[in-house]
């Protein structure tokens, strides 16, 4: 089994068969960044569309027996999952409403601050809000798991403490490894793992030093964080971006706030490495995980076993 912790893709069945070929079981796939209510539930419905549609290779997955389901017959397993919180504004009942329909994952802010904290990119960090309190208990009681990839470090150290379950940095990297402001300091990614989540190792490549970084040094850090941290909290969330358009990158960034004026000021996306140029190659990344010593049991626990029960803790 490989889980991928996160990609925020174009979901299409080319899309869905490329991930497929790479071994990938379960993803955890992103609908909704800047949505307000709406617009998030008709993401989801023209998710839910796609995979009715496709039936023969994709479902969605709201459960650890709708995953094992989903490998036994051979499809792709979509955990559905939001970046942000702007869709559930200040009412923790739309936290359930929107589990309902297989949302099973929310970060808790993306890119700026919101009413629930504050973003990895914003200057001040005023932590988590009365209202970010109170979605974190939302998301306990129905069953989402909360992650705080994009969330700044004071809002996330507050929001693991704030929740009664484990939690996830979906997508990110030690800053030890590279120095970005997305990456996770060493007080945010320990209190992480010693309250029972996880840290999905991500290979976007602003956040591991660019294309040109070798396999052998990725897995070398993958070591070390294991050194750290366990290896029971460490797994794979890639953060791939499949079927985009090239100039799409603009929108996922900023969405409306921060609209690029000329044309050559849209963002386009980073060359990936040539050893993991997107799910298709997490062969590879495996490869890479025993060159640098990791044994099959352990092996398993990364590019799955760790997800696996993490969700069954949190989700079920």
């Amino acid at each position: 089994m490989i889980i991928d912790g996160l990609e925020m893709n174009n979901w299409s069945r080319p899309v869905i068969e490329e991930v497929r070929s790479g071994g990938v079981d379960i993803v955890h796939a992103t609908v909704g960044v800047w949505e307000d209510t709406a617009a998030a539930f008709s993401r989801i419905g023209a998710m839910r569309h796609l995979v009715r549609v496709n039936s023969d290779i994709v479902r969605v997955v709201t459960s650890v027996g709708d995953m094992d389901r989903a490998v036994a017959d051979g499809v792709l397993g979509l955990l559905l999952g939001f970046q942000n919180s702007t869709m559930i504004g200040d009412d923790p009942e739309l936290v359930g409403m929107f589990s309902d329909v297989g949302v099973k994952c929310i970060q808790l802010t993306y890119n700026v601050a919101n009413h629930l904290g504050s973003s990895c990119y914003e200057p001040n960090d005023g932590g988590l809000t009365l209202v970010g309190h109170r979605i974190v208990e939302a998301c306990n009681d129905f069953g989402v798991l909360i992650d705080i990839s994009h969330v700044g470090n004071r809002t996330g150290l507050e929001a693991v403490h704030a929740s009664a379950q484990p939690i996830a940095i979906t997508h990110g990297n030690p800053i030890w490894f590279h120095d970005a402001k997305r990456n996770k300091p060493d007080d945010v990614i320990h209190a992480v793992a010693e309250r029972g989540g996880m840290i999905g190792v991500t290979l976007y490549p602003l956040f591991i030093g660019g294309a040109e970084i070798t396999r052998a040094d990725y897995c070398a850090m993958i070591a070390r964080l294991v050194d750290q941290i366990g290896i029971d909290h460490v797994g794979v969330g890639t953060d791939a971006v499949l079927g985009w358009e090239p100039d799409a990158l603009g929108w996922m960034r900023s969405g409306r706030w921060n609209r690029p004026e000329r044309p050559h000021d849209i963002p386009l996306f980073p060359p990936w490495p040539d050893w993991f140029d997107g799910p298709a190659d997490f062969p590879s990344l495996a490869e890479g995980l025993d060159e640098v010593g990791f044994n099959s049991e352990e092996r398993s626990k990364i590019l799955a076993g760790n997800w696996r029960r993490l969700y069954g803790q949190v989700i079920g």
